[in-house]
């Protein structure tokens, strides 16, 4: 309808100026003027505004304004070309307003348009020519009646469709965690148990040989692979936990990691934790947790003794974690207080690689750098909140 009001605009104007008597500043010449510049008043305002008007009687004013310029423009200068104006008129009412309202203003303008449109007649043609300009006002009334029932169908069958959508992605979501809670307890049943099992296989190991005095090496070794069985099945929980969408605090795991990683590793690390913590899903936090796990085992594997620091930081726009250290330390060995500490390759963290860190990290919409510094290696995740 806009770019048919510019048309309206242009063809008004045209046939105000060439029909007699012309716009003037006096008489009847002034009202055609006034008249005229109501009916480009109001269709120019129509054309410029495209979004829906704040009240019904705003919308309402401005077709009627429309239409009663154009019954004086039609009374004055009767030519066949007048009509148009107050036909718009009525139109633009049945396009924009509900159809009771639109017919109860849309029939006053109708009528009088035909009694004009009589008047200005032969007395032969009076009734013909009034039936005609008063069927091309409801043709075009019913033709918007029509388009604004398509177009709120049309709207309907949309929101329809959206609503179908969000239902399809609701069942998809709700299938995927009943899948991953029948993962999680498959995992549980099957892994959990093993290592609880073990557990208590090796916790009898280290009584028989305390029994039987064997030799401290021995001890040592079982006493540290149940440690080691106690730890794997805690992640194995972790894992689960992940799976069924429980979330557990960052920070806290971080805290028992770097715990794990100074006995077991002989890593001095600093943890350091700024900004207020961000809600994360338990994908995420599993794989910040994943990624620290494995740039601290190739910390102790390609630095041994380096300090080594753990940073992670929370803002408004992400959650960057980094683990840094500082290269090979001079006279580093596998050695703490006498006790041989067991190689980076022998711990629970590793077996990631830079690989599975990326791929990890990328499967929850962040990214990971990781590369040489001046003074070591640094890693550094980020997962936008």
């Amino acid at each position: 309808m806009h770019l048919a009001l510019w048309g309206v605009m242009l063809l008004t104007t045209a046939s105000a100026v060439q029909s007699r008597p012309h716009p003037g500043v006096t008489g009847e010449r002034l009202v055609i003027s006034l008249a005229l510049a109501g009916c480009l008043l109001s269709l120019a305002v129509a054309a410029l505004v495209r979004g829906p008007w704040k009240s019904e009687a705003a919308t309402a004013a401005i077709p009627l304004i429309l239409g009663a310029a154009g019954d004086v423009l039609a009374w004055l200068q009767p030519t066949s070309t007048m009509m148009i104006p107050v036909a718009t008129a009525v139109a633009m009412l049945f396009a924009r307003l509900r159809p009771s309202l639109a017919v109860l203003l849309a029939a006053p303008l109708t009528v009088s348009l035909g009694v004009i449109t009589a008047h200005a007649s032969p007395s032969r043609n009076a009734v013909q020519n009034a039936g005609a300009s008063a069927l091309l006002c409801v043709v075009l009334g019913a033709a918007y009646v029509f388009a604004r029932q398509a177009r709120l169908r049309h709207d309907h069958t949309e929101l329809l469709l959206a609503e179908l959508e969000d239902s399809r992605e609701a069942q998809a979501r709700a299938a995927a965690v009943a899948e991953r809670t029948r993962i999680a307890r498959e995992l549980h049943d099957v892994l959990a148990q093993s290592l609880s099992a073990l557990s208590v296989q090796l916790e009898g190991a280290r009584k028989l040989a305390e029994r039987d005095q064997a030799d401290p090496a021995l001890r040592q070794l079982i006493v540290r692979s149940g440690e080691l069985t106690r730890e794997g099945l805690s992640d194995a929980r972790r894992a689960v936990a992940a799976l069924r969408g429980d979330d557990v605090p960052m920070a806290d795991q971080l805290t028992a990691l770097v715990g794990r990683c100074r006995r077991d590793l002989a890593l001095p690390i600093t943890l350091s934790v700024t900004g207020q913590p961000r809600a994360l899903t338990p994908e995420a936090n599993l794989a910040l947790y994943r990624g620290t796990q494995e740039a601290l085992t190739n910390a102790a594997r390609y630095a041994p003794g380096s300090p080594t620091t753990v940073a992670l930081r929370s803002t408004p726009q992400a959650t960057t974690l980094t683990v840094s250290d500082r290269g090979r330390a001079a006279g580093a060995d596998h050695t703490e207080t006498g006790v041989t500490v067991p190689p980076a390759e022998a711990w629970t963290g590793g077996g990631n690689g830079l690989r599975g860190m990326r791929e990890r990290i990328e499967r929850v919409g962040g990214r990971i750098h990781a590369g040489p510094t001046e003074q070591g290696w640094t890693v550094e995740m980020e997962i936008p909140t």
